[in-house]
């Protein structure tokens, strides 16, 4: 006779589970819950992470972008920098101011002469000069444009040259005093000057303001030109994103050059052999920088 008193479960025979309630579905436009492992669902509103369990890249950066420049550490550096290279530096200065006075010099009085002899202008006993209307009047105009261009021409190889150096001490080349005569890409620096030069000229005769805000988004016109050869219209186009893009050291930089200049042109302008290359060195750092090219120490 067979005992069916029930036995307590020795293990063998292991007990089912009991029936479990079934997970309830997500709200309609919600993420399902994720599996283990992986990472939450992101709050409404927000991007997915990608498969695989990464999260998403960071976000590239914008052009030039970098707001973190310290334009005061630009002019310490500008200053160094100046030090190191004070013989090519000074070398070439003088050997520009020398030429450039020739030059205009001579252009002014040929053009002065054939102004005098073609317009009604008359000068006194104490050399005051009184301009006349009509035609001679309008020499008058043609002369002083004639003048003016020539001026602007040479200073934009000026300009250029020590951009050119700068840009060359910043990159950690060795300095000499032909670096500041070796141009690249002239004519597009010659248009490009020119170019800035008409537009600020407008802006000024625009109740002067207008001109000053072509000057600030200009200002690295010709950084673009000679060092990565860019052409005159392309060129002021980069000047102005990279300035729109970075309008506080952009900024800061432009008031920094133009208070060296005034500072320098205290001392009878001999103060300018020291401030405005110290000033286009710093403007060089911040160049580089915005543009987030390393610059050598």
């Amino acid at each position: 006779m067979s005992d069916t008193t029930p036995r307590p479960d020795d293990g063998s025979n292991p007990v089912p589970p009991g029936p479990q309630e079934p997970t309830p579905p997500a709200p309609e436009g919600a993420y399902p819950p994720p599996p283990a492992g992986a990472y939450p669902p992101p709050p409404a509103g927000a991007t997915p992470p990608p498969p695989g369990g990464y999260p998403p890249p960071p976000a590239p950066g914008g052009y030039g972008g970098d707001q973190s420049v310290d334009v005061v550490e630009g002019f310490k550096w500008g200053w160094k920098k100046f030090t190191e290279n004070l013989s090519p530096i000074l070398i070439a200065i003088v050997a520009y101011v020398v030429g450039s006075i020739v030059v205009i010099g001579i252009w002014y009085f040929v053009i002065a002469g054939l102004f005098l002899r073609t317009s009604e202008t008359t000068i006194d006993d104490e050399g005051n000069i009184t301009f006349g209307s009509g035609p001679g009047f309008a020499a008058v105009l043609l002369s002083t444009a004639l003048i003016s261009v020539v001026a602007v021409l040479v200073l934009s190889i000026v300009q250029a040259g020590f951009v050119q150096g700068a840009l060359r001490i910043s990159r950690g080349e060795a300095l000499t005093v032909d670096t500041f005569f070796k141009f690249r890409n002239l004519p597009a620096v010659i248009l490009a000057s020119l170019l800035v030069a008409v537009l600020t000229a407008v802006g000024y005769a625009l109740c002067y303001l207008p001109g000053i805000v072509v000057a600030f988004f200009a200002q690295f016109t010709l950084y673009y030109v000679v060092d990565r050869g860019s052409g005159a219209v392309d060129a002021l186009k980069a000047s102005f994103q990279l300035v729109r893009d970075n309008i506080v050291p952009a900024l800061l930089i432009f008031l920094g050059v133009a208070l060296a200049s005034a500072v320098g042109g205290l001392v009878c302008g001999v103060g300018t052999l020291v401030t405005l290359p110290v000033a286009l060195l710093a403007q060089t750092y911040v160049y580089r920088r915005l543009n987030r090219e390393p610059v050598v120490p």
